[in-house]
This record gives C-alpha cells, sequence and structure tokens, in this order.
C-alpha cells in the first residue's frame, strides 16, 4: 500500500499515515502541506515522506488525506532535520516545531504573479571605513569566502558603524551566489533597498501570509537573496544560506515565549552549522551569556570601541532623586534646564520613560484602596484622552470610577508617572514646542512608526518622547540631550536579568543622543544612584559591568553556569492551584533524587503576576544542566496527569522569572 506520512501540529510525538486519492497518485506530495481529516477535524499537516509498501496494522483503517495544498516544495532536509532538533531542545512535538518554521498559516495566491527579473544593485561605497570596521569586515568576510561554519560578536559602542559592516559583510555573501538573514528587533528596510534593489524582501507579523507566500517562494526560486526582518525570519528556507546577521542581540525580543519556546539566536547558531554559514551578532550591550562564549572561546569577538570620527560618547550624568523635590513633579531642576538650553539652541530632545498611560494607578484619597484590574492582581493604569483605565497586562479597560468601590468617596490621588503626564508637563512647560510621544498608544502601525522616524530627521518635532521604542535604532543629527526621567523601573525586579536590562536600556538610549557634530549629554533620574549598573553605565564600563555581574550569576549559581526552566501551573481556583503545583514540587523532587541529578528548585511561589486573565498563577524554577533538566520536565509530560482547569507551561531559557 503506498501512503504519505504526515506531521502534525498537535503536541503528540508521533507522525500518521494516509492513503492517496487517485487523482493525487502521480501528483508530488512530498515536502508539500496537505490538509488531512483527524478525528471530527481538518488539520494542515506537513508530508514529509511517501511510503510506497507500507504494512498497516490489520485494525487499523487508513483515511484519505484531502488535498495538497502548496505547488511548490516548502519542506526540506534541513528544514526537517531542524525541527527535529526544535523538538529535542525545546519540549515540543516535531510537528509543533514544524508550525513555527513553515507557518500552516502560509496562504498561495490564487492567481500566479509573473515574476520580474530582480535588481541586483552594484554596491560602490565612497567612503573609507575605520580601522576597527576594517578589522571586523575583513574577518568576517574571510569566514564567508571559507564556507565554513564561523560565530562572530560584534561589541561596537552605539555610532560606531555596526551598520556599514553588516553591509558589506552581505554584499560579500552575494559576491559568492550566497544569501543572508538579517534580524532586528525593528525594522527598517530602505537602507537595504538602496544598496542592494529588488532582491531583498521584509518578514514581520504587519506581512500578510499571501505576501509571506510570495517571498517564501522568491527565496526558494532564488529571487530574494537577502530578508530582513523579526525573529521568525531565521528560519526562511534559503538553499544557499552564507550569512546570518543578529543585531541588538541583547533583546529579549529574540526569544518566543509561546511553545515551542525557542531561542532566536540558537537556531541561527543550528542553520550556520548545518549550512557551513556565518553567524555574526552585534550590540554595544551585549548578553551577559553571549560575552560569556567569547570568553570561552565559541565566538570571536570583534571589538568596534570608537564612534565613527572619532565622535565622544555623551557623557552620561546621575542625578539622584533622595533629596529632590522636583517643581513639576517629574523632571528635576538639572534636567529642566537642560532640555531648555537644548531647546535655545534649536537641538532635538529625546525623552526617555518606559512607563506608558498617564499614571501607574489610582488611589481613594480616603481609605487609599488602590484601583485593581478585576481579573489581574496589579492596579489599573490610569489613562487620559479618552480617559479611562487599562490593565496592560490582559488589556481590559474600565471606565474612570466615580466611587472608590471600597468606601464610597469620590476623589483619588494619581501616584507615579508615565508618558501621557510627562507629555502634559512637557506641553505646560514648552506650550510653542513640538512633540511627539511613542509609545503603543500612540503607534497603531509601522507606518506611523516610520513617519515618526522620518519627522524627527527632518526636524518637525523638537522633543521626542517614548518608551523602549525610542532606545532602538534612531539616528538623529540633532539630538544632543537624552533625559531618562525614572532608570528604576526594571532595576530590582525579582529577576536575574533585572541590573542587566536596566544596563542595556540606559547605554541603548543614552546612545541616541550626540552622533554628529553636535555634543551630546545624558541625565539620568534615580533613587540608587550607588547600584553597580547604574554606575558603570556613567562609566560606559560594559566590561566592568560584565565582570562584576558574571561574578553576581556564578555565586547565585544562574546563567551562564547552568540552564534555567520556569514551570507555571495555572488554574481560576487559587487552592487547587497551590495544591498542583506542591505536588509537582514533590514529583520533580523524587524525580531528581532517582535519577542523581543535581538541578536545584526554587519554590513553588507564586508569579510576579500572581492573577492575569482571572487565572491563578504559581512556579517552579528549575536550575542545572539544560540535558538533566529537559529529562525531569519530560517525565512530568509523560507521568503527571492533569486535574480538570488546570494548565502547565514549560519553559526552558525563559527570558525572565516575572
Amino acid at each position: 500500500m503506498k501512503v504519505i506520512e504526515v506531521i502534525l501540529p498537535i503536541p503528540l510525538k508521533q507522525s500518521f499515515y494516509y492513503t492517496i486519492p487517485e487523482k493525487y497518485q502521480d501528483k508530488e506530495i512530498k515536502y508539500r502541506r496537505v490538509s488531512v481529516p483527524f478525528g471530527s477535524r481538518v488539520l494542515v499537516g506537513y508530508a514529509v515522506s511517501v511510503i510506497e509498501d507500507y504494512h498497516p496494522v490489520e485494525t487499523i483503517k487508513l483515511k484519505e488525506f484531502i488535498s495538497v495544498i502548496d505547488k511548490i516544495d516548502v519542506l526540506s532536509d534541513e528544514v526537517i532535520e531542524l525541527a527535529k532538533w526544535l523538538a529535542q531542545t525545546y519540549l515540543c512535538s516535531e510537528g509543533e516545531a514544524m508550525s513555527v518554521i513553515v507557518p500552516a498559516s502560509l496562504k498561495a495566491p490564487k492567481r500566479n504573479t509573473k515574476q520580474k527579473n530582480k535588481e541586483i544593485k552594484i554596491f560602490n561605497p565612497n567612503f573609507t571605513m575605520t580601522e576597527h570596521q576594517k578589522n571586523a569586515f575583513e574577518k568576517i568576510s574571510e569566514a564567508i569566502a571559507s564556507d565554513k561554519n564561523e560565530n562572530f560578536l560584534i561589541h561596537g559602542v552605539t555610532g560606531s558603524g555596526k551598520t556599514e559592516v553588516y553591509l558589506r559583510s552581505i554584499q560579500t555573501a552575494i559576491d559568492r551566489n550566497k544569501s543572508s538573514i538579517f534580524l532586528l528587533p525593528e525594522q527598517f528596510i530602505s537602507i537595504l533597498n538602496k544598496r542592494f534593489g529588488d532582491i531583498v524582501a521584509l518578514w514581520h507579523s504587519e506581512v500578510t501570509t499571501i505576501q509571506k507566500y510570495k517571498i517564501f517562494n522568491s527565496i526558494l526560486t532564488g529571487d530574494i537573496k537577502i530578508v530582513v526582518g523579526a525573529r521568525s525570519a531565521v528560519f526562511l528556507p534559503f538553499k544557499n544560506l552564507g550569512l546570518i546577521i543578529v543585531d541588538e542581540e541583547h533583546e529579549n525580543t529574540y526569544k518566543q515565549n509561546n511553545k515551542p519556546s525557542y531561542d532566536t539566536k540558537e537556531i541561527a547558531l543550528w542553520r550556520a552549522k548545518y549550512n557551513n554559514a556565518v553567524v555574526v551578532f552585534g550590540s554595544a550591550t551585549p548578553s551577559i551569556e553571549t560575552y560569556h562564549n567569547t570568553m570561552l572561546g565559541k565566538y570571536k569577538l570583534l571589538e568596534m570601541p570608537d564612534r565613527i570620527d572619532n565622535k565622544a560618547l555623551p557623557e552620561i550624568q546621575l542625578i539622584s532623586l533622595k533629596d529632590i523635590k522636583t517643581s513639576f513633579s517629574v523632571f528635576s531642576k538639572p534636567m529642566l534646564a537642560a532640555i531648555k538650553t537644548a531647546l535655545a539652541r534649536r537641538e532635538q530632545v529625546i525623552i526617555f520613560l518606559n512607563r506608558r498611560g498617564y499614571s501607574p494607578s489610582i488611589v481613594c484619597k480616603n481609605c487609599d484602596t488602590v484601583i485593581q484590574c478585576p481579573d489581574c492582581s496589579v492596579a489599573m493604569v490610569y489613562h487620559k484622552n479618552p480617559e479611562h483605565l487599562e490593565c496592560h497586562y490582559c488589556g481590559r479597560q474600565l471606565r474612570f470610577p466615580l466611587k472608590c468601590p471600597e468606601c464610597g468617596n469620590s476623589e483619588y490621588r494619581v501616584i507615579g508617572v508615565a508618558t501621557q503626564r510627562v507629555e502634559q508637563d512637557l506641553k505646560a512647560l514648552f506650550p510653542h514646542t513640538k512633540i511627539f510621544r511613542l509609545d503603543r498608544d500612540s503607534v497603531t502601525s509601522k507606518k506611523v512608526y516610520t513617519d515618526v522616524y522620518e519627522g524627527i530627521k527632518n526636524e518637525e518635532y523638537s522633543i521626542l518622547l517614548g518608551t523602549q521604542m525610542v532606545t532602538k535604532g534612531f539616528d538623529f543629527p540633532r539630538v544632543s540631550l537624552v533625559c531618562v526621567v525614572d532608570a528604576d523601573t526594571s532595576l530590582y525586579l525579582p529577576d536575574f536579568h533585572s541590573s542587566e536590562r536596566t544596563f542595556q536600556l540606559i547605554t541603548q538610549v543614552a546612545g541616541r543622543c550626540g552622533r554628529a557634530d553636535i555634543k551630546g549629554k545624558v541625565l539620568v533620574q534615580t533613587r540608587y544612584p550607588d547600584n553597580y549598573a547604574l554606575k558603570f553605565c556613567r562609566e560606559y564600563g560594559y566590561d566592568k559591568f560584565y565582570e562584576q555581574e558574571i561574578e553576581y550569576r556564578k555565586e547565585l549559581f544562574y546563567p551562564p553556569f547552568c540552564n534555567v526552566a520556569k514551570v507555571t501551573v495555572r488554574n481560576k481556583d487559587n487552592n487547587k492551584c497551590l495544591v498542583f503545583v506542591e505536588t509537582l514540587y514533590k514529583f520533580i523532587e523524587r524525580e531528581m533524587m532517582e535519577l542523581n541529578y543535581a538541578v536545584y528548585l526554587l519554590g513553588p511561589s507564586q508569579s510576579y503576576i500572581a492573577r492575569l486573565n482571572n487565572t491563578y498563577r504559581w512556579q517552579i524554577i528549575l536550575k542545572g544542566k539544560r540535558a538533566e533538566i529537559k529529562e525531569v520536565l519530560e517525565n512530568v509530560s509523560a507521568k503527571i496527569k492533569l486535574p480538570p482547569e488546570t494548565y502547565i507551561n514549560m519553559e526552558l531559557d525563559p527570558s525572565d522569572l516575572l
């Protein structure tokens, strides 16, 4: 009997077999997506092989598959091997892994559009690279030309010219008829179009499923040789892959939180090894784990310590809020004076606060009750224009309460500040100054984001105020001042990444100013000016920060000295959730003893947000060797039966422990 072997995107670790309808007997099926009956449902599956002489179990009657979805092969030997590796590494089935590599949602266009000849531009740079740029480029270029797998980290300060090294490295790959993947936390494709023409495509969540299919097809035919995009672009099916660039590699957006919870950087390394290609990580503030790998010799370190034309890095000044009463409750006198001076010189200012809304919470003036989200154990954030309360975790919105739910009082205090409040104060202080607020409330599409970029570049705005969005990739020559309103928002969170994230955020936003001929200055307001992360920020002392942080990590046994897993249990009933998580903890403890594994357990404890979407959450943290943690958690999946309405999520090397 002739059948096809199909992998389905479900959490079952097995293949399924279907007979072939008469009309598909002589058609190409292998390596394409197929629609198949599965119980009462119809699913999209992946045909990984055709078996000519299949001997079924007598009691099992095989069903016919329904249809072949693709006219081209969307799978390959590499895709199948990668899916197996993903399943082995990230606690998922091969089908779940396959669904992130080749999404089931990809749609072929109804009409076949004629492919136009892609224009490849000839690149003639008209400027000379710095010695550090030249050194980095030559080493990467040699590696690409050698057809051997090598991995690099460019540790370059903001403004040191990392992008130019990336672009010339891509050109080297093109010259050798190789393709490139360029991963960015935020995407600006115009610079690549200008440099390389029509062989560039953009890949992110706002690209439609039909557009993605066209890109997929153009990659397979060789018409597209460069893709710039977000983390899922790392899976695109280039047949002659030569280079993968992971810019701003420290960003936690490269970690997928949903199952399978993969790390984009690990996928890049796997694909580069499979294809004898080159990986280039780049950052002014590399993650501790990545930098540690250069110390171990796993990656080659390429230092770029100076800005282009030896421009000075901006001076960073810490302003202690311990004893300062601010005139507008947002800006200290030194910060306010610096903003006035910059504007008087017709220079631009970036103001950074990583909290959107008007105020993080409102409190009853009479009984001090904080208005909380009905479904989450967090305060509702107060928003203006339109006025409402919003939960930034579940998205629920409520009208501003007329009366306190506890005492009936109608007067409230707003506690703390967020971007809308800062914007209000700026408009009161500088009524004739054009200000743009850049946060998730004001940016509703990529177009708005791009328009803001162009608006600041063309000096339509004098002040750019925003959340973490303002730290990424902006290069504005007229920005002379960066003001960090509150450096403490992530400093003491109960997560071992908190100091590292604070150091990275402050250093990255500081790098947005003083990039042209105007000298830059950065003012940072904090209640903890003696904190080591902030002190080393002031000195641009990444090496010193790394040395201090790596000692803490070693002492407390955290990555890179171990791997970590987070097991989260959820149930709408808190008592049931607690009972099960305690049972689970005891099971894991027994498993470790029986296997004689040195895996350390923390917990069980309530998650940082104890209740989310009306569901209680408890967690267990495991620390140890990845293989041992993985085996223990696989035993949990195989042996533990979940009580009704109880859910469990197991994540290896999560982006946070909150």
